[in-house]
């Protein structure tokens, strides 16, 4: 009987850990932390918004016919209800019906009983022997004839901050990497706004060229911008190059001439009370100085770093590895994960991609890799 190693208790190896240990195949984890599935713990502010309806491929940051044959391959309300989670929808968005991240974590652990979970345990190095492959840890070496590589990406740090050792150690290319899903750092900051939140419609200006908007509840911090919609426009800054600014548009629901002539009646009317009954008050008081609430400008100076990103954009080459995320130069060797040049919006979407290259891993394990089957039987 074959031995599989996956290294990273996250979402992506906790998922083929249970799907191999279906097969009574010997599965070793290794996880580094001594707490495994913590980003699963952590999504959706400890609610795990684990997949979503909508996955076009124009939510990632790839149109990858492997990628998206995997993503669009794993129907999760259908695969997590199958292993005991029942699944509720909110708007576009899948959550456990618990409302609460460790129902899922628990639920992909549920059949540990035989497998080998070693926490505190980091890998250092893989090394090729006979048909299979030494792992070498800090708390000795394994051997795997398959080697599942899940160690994700550094944003936040819930991963740890060694992801990518091990398969720069193999030779293969890792692209750029940059923060993503992250709050901005603008000119102007309000200290004094810190907390508040404001639903609007956020632009993204490079040059002077608009790239795209999100609406939705911008959240001010002490040093610029937050809120889904700001983490949404981050993910796209590092493919341009340029002045980069955000506009705040906080009356979309008034064109420039009707909010010009609803403010100068407020004013006679109201006097100094006319932005405070439309906006929170601390908000108002800085919008008596702004010239214009269709477009309020900040200037993009920088994002924060990986610790207060979601996800990180860039990472393994989707070049060095085949259909079946296997790495092209070491058979056996399988890639999942964020670890993977692959990231995508907030809404499920980096969960679910995590979820479902598990799962195509684990399959292609199963299986073999001749006639995969990427359903969710």
């Amino acid at each position: 009987m074959n031995t599989t190693i996956i290294i990273g208790a996250g979402a992506s190896g906790l998922l083929c850990g249970h799907e191999l240990a279906k097969t009574g195949e010997n599965v070793i984890i290794l996880e580094q932390s001594n707490k495994s599935g913590r980003k699963i713990l952590a999504s959706g502010n400890g609610r795990c918004n684990l997949s979503n309806t909508d996955l076009q491929m124009k939510y990632y940051n790839t149109d990858d016919w492997r990628i998206a044959a995997i993503i669009n391959n794993f129907d999760a309300k259908k695969y997590f209800e199958k292993i005991g989670v029942l699944v509720r929808q909110n708007g576009k968005l899948l959550y456990p019906r618990s409302n609460q991240s460790l129902t899922v974590k628990n639920a992909l652990m549920n059949n540990y009983n035989n497998v080998a979970l070693i926490e505190n345990c980091e890998a250092l190095k893989i090394t090729k022997q006979g048909k299979g492959y030494i792992v070498t840890t800090t708390l000795g070496d394994y051997y795997g004839d398959n080697i599942v590589i899940a160690t994700g990406s550094p944003a936040s740090l819930l991963s740890g901050k060694n992801n990518y050792d091990l398969v720069k150690q193999l030779g293969l290319k890792i692209t750029k990497l940059y923060p993503s899903l992250v709050q901005l750092k603008t000119k102007p900051a309000y200290r004094s706004l810190k907390g508040v939140r404001v639903k609007c419609i956020a632009h993204l200006y490079v040059d002077k060229q608009l790239i795209e908007s999100q609406e939705g509840e911008v959240l001010f911090s002490e040093n610029g911008l937050s809120g889904i919609c700001i983490m949404q426009l981050s993910r796209l800054l590092p493919h341009y190059q340029g002045i980069k600014e955000i506009s705040l548009d906080l009356m979309p629901d008034y064109g420039q001439k009707e909010l010009a002539d609803l403010l100068q009646k407020r004013r006679q009317d109201f006097n100094d009370y006319y932005l405070a009954g439309i906006f929170n008050d601390k908000l108002a008081k800085v919008l008596e100085n702004v010239a214009n609430l269709k477009d309020w400008r900040f200037l993009i100076k920088d994002t924060y770093g990986i610790e207060k990103a979601q996800v990180i954009s860039g990472g393994v080459s989707l070049e060095e590895v085949n259909e079946n995320l296997e790495v092209n130069k070491y058979p056996n060797i399988y890639l999942t994960g964020e670890l993977l040049d692959v990231d995508g919006d907030c809404g499920g979407y980096n969960l679910h991609f995590a979820f479902a290259s598990g799962y195509h891993v684990a399959k292609t394990i199963i299986n073999g890799k001749e006639g995969l089957d990427a359903t969710n039987k």
